[in-house]
C-alpha cells in the first residue's frame, strides 16, 4: 500500500510540473490529457498523448505522462516503452527516472529499478517515493547495509506509515532482531492487523530462539487472513520444528490447496507429513517435489530415508547416492547410506561411507554411532568408547548411543557405569515411545478472523 501511494504522488508530481509549463508553450493536446490524468480518466489520456507523440516524437514530457497514464492502466509494457523512450531522449531527467524505477520497482524487477531510482537521487530527487523504493530494491538485491542507512533517514518523513516499519523491520533482520521486532511492532501499532508485519515479527522472533513467540505472531496473522499462504506456510515451518505435526500438516494442506504450484509448501508438507510418520504419502509428495526440481539434494535426501521407512532399500540407496552426488558434503546422507551398507554386510565399504561422513561433519551423533559399532564389532574398545560418548554428547537423548556406550563398558568389564548407562537408555526408550504416540496440538482461540 506505501509503495502504490509513493508512485500516484511521483506521478502527481510529475502532472503538476508539466502543468505548470502551460504558458510556455506545451501543447493543448498536452494540457487536455493532464487534465484527464488529473480526473481519472487515463484512458482518455492516453489516446490524446499518443496522438500528441505521433505529431512530436522528440517531446520528453509527453513520453513521460504517456508512460503515466499507461501505468495507471496497468499496461506494463507499454508504460516501460514510454518512459524508456524519454530516457534515450533525456537520459538525466528526473522524473522520467523516477517513474521508469518507481514501474520496475511495482514489477518486483529491483535490479533495474535500483539503476533508474540511483540515478533519479544522484539527480536530486527529495521525493521520498523514490527514495524509499531505491532502499527496498536495494534490500532486495543483498544490499541490506545501505538499504537500512537510506531508510533511516526517510524516518522523518516516513515515520507514521506501517509500511516504512515493516521495510525497515526486514532491513534489521539479519542485523538486530531485537530492533527488528521493535520496528514490526511499531508498524503494528500503526496498522494493528497487518498480516505483513505479524510475519515479519515473527520471523525476528524466531532469530531470538522465540518460537514459542513466533507462534503467537503467526496464530494472529491467521486470525486475521485465515486463508494467506505466505502466513499458512510460515506456520507450518515453525510447527514442524516445535513439533506440532497436525497443526503444521492442517496448514501447508490448506497452503497446497491454495497454491499447488508452490515447491516451498509442497517440500514443507512432505516434512509435516514425515513428522507424523505418515510414509507413504511423504514419499508421494516427495517424488512430486523431484519431478519439479530434480537438482534438490536435500529432496533425495528426504526420500531416501522415507524409503528406508518402507522398507524400500534398492530405491533408497539410490536415492541417497543421488543425494551425495549433487552435494557430498550431506553427511547425514552419507551416514544413512554407511548404515545401509553395514546392514547389507558390506562392513568396508559402510566404514569408507561413514569416515567421510564424519570427515565433513565430526559431531555428527549418528555418524560417531555407527562408527562405534563398526569398532565394537572389531573388537576394538577403546576406540569404539571415544565414538560412542562423541555420539552420546552429539545427541544426550539417544536411547540407542547410550545403551551401545552400556555394551562397550560391560566388554571392558566397568560394570558400575554400564549399569548407569543401560538404566539411562532404557529411561530415554521409555519416554520416547509415550512422546511418539501423543500428538500435540496448538490450543487457538475460538475466534473467526479479524475484521
Amino acid at each position: 500500500m506505501l509503495v502504490r501511494i509513493l508512485v500516484v504522488l511521483c506521478a502527481a508530481v510529475a502532472v503538476r510540473a508539466l502543468g505548470a509549463q502551460q504558458s510556455d508553450g506545451v501543447s493543448a493536446a498536452a494540457q487536455n490529457a493532464i487534465g484527464a490524468i488529473r480526473k481519472g480518466d487515463f484512458t482518455k489520456a492516453r489516446q490524446l498523448l499518443e496522438a500528441e507523440a505521433r505529431r512530436s516524437p522528440d517531446n520528453v514530457e509527453i513520453w513521460n505522462l504517456l508512460g503515466i497514464a499507461r501505468t495507471e492502466l496497468h499496461e506494463t509494457a507499454g508504460a516501460k516503452s514510454a518512459f524508456e523512450r524519454g530516457l534515450k531522449l533525456a537520459p538525466n531527467s528526473l522524473s522520467l527516472n523516477e517513474n521508469a524505477g518507481l514501474l520496475f520497482f511495482r514489477e518486483a524487477d529491483y535490479s533495474t529499478a535500483k539503476k533508474y531510482l540511483s540515478k533519479a537521487v544522484e539527480l536530486g530527487s527529495r521525493n521520498p517515493g523514490a527514495r524509499f523504493s531505491l532502499a527496498a530494491s536495494r534490500l532486495r538485491t543483498g544490499e541490506w547495509a545501505q538499504a537500512l542507512e537510506e531508510l533511516k533517514l526517510l524516518e522523518g518523513q516516513l515515520g507514521e506509515s506501517s509500511g516504512y516499519w515493516e521495510e525497515r523491520g526486514r532491513a534489521e533482520l539479519s542485523v538486530d532482531p531485537v530492533i527488528a521486532e521493535a520496528d514490526f511492532t511499531r508498524a503494528l501499532e500503526l496498522t494493528p492487523y497487518s498480516v505483513a508485519a505479524l510475519n515479519g515479527a515473527a520471523s525476528a522472533a524466531e532469530r531470538q530462539g522465540l518460537d514459542e513467540k513466533a507462534l503467537a505472531y503467526l496464530i494472529r496473522a491467521k486470525q486475521v487472513n485465515p486463508d494467506d499462504v505466505p502466513t499458512l506456510t510460515h506456520l507450518g515451518a515453525v510447527c514442524i520444528r516445535r513439533d506440532l505435526g497436525l497443526d503444521a500438516k492442517d496448514a501447508l494442506e490448506k497452503a497446497h490447496a491454495a497454491e499447488p504450484s508452490d515447491n516451498t509448501v509442497l517440500f514443507l508438507l512432505a516434512r509435516a507429513n514425515i513428522s507424523l510418520q505418515n510414509w507413504q504419502r511423504a514419499a508421494d509428495l516427495l517424488t512430486e517435489f523431484i519431478r519439479r526440481v530434480p537438482q534438490s539434494a536435500s529432496a533425495y535426501y528426504a526420500i531416501g530415508w522415507v524409503n528406508l521407512r518402507l522398507n524400500k532399500r534398492d530405491e533408497a540407496r539410490t536415492d541417497l547416492e543421488k543425494c551425495l552426488k549433487l552435494q557430498p558434503d550431506l553427511a547425514d546422507a552419507g551416514v544413512e547410506l554407511a548404515q545401509l551398507e553395514w546392514e547389507d554386510g558390506q562392513t568396508q565399504k559402510a566404514e569408507g561411507e561413514v569416515k567421510t561422513a564424519l570427515g565433513t561433519d565430526p559431531k555428527n551423533a549418528k555418524g560417531n554411532q555407527l562408527m562405534g559399532d563398526l569398532l565394537l564389532r572389531k573388537g576394538q574398545f577403546d576406540e569404539a568408547q571415544l565414538f560412542m560418548e562423541k555420539a552420546v554428547e552429539a545427541d544426550p537423548k539417544s536411547s540407542a548411543a547410550h545403551y551401545k556406550l552400556a555394551t562397550i563398558l560391560s566388554r571392558k568389564h566397568e560394570t558400575e557405569r554400564a549399569s548407569r548407562e543401560r538404566a539411562l537408555a532404557t529411561t530415554l526408550a521409555e519416554e520416547m515411545k509415550k512422546e511418539s504416540k501423543t500428538q500435540l496440538r496448538l490450543v487457538l482461540p475460538d475466534t473467526g478472523p479479524v475484521q
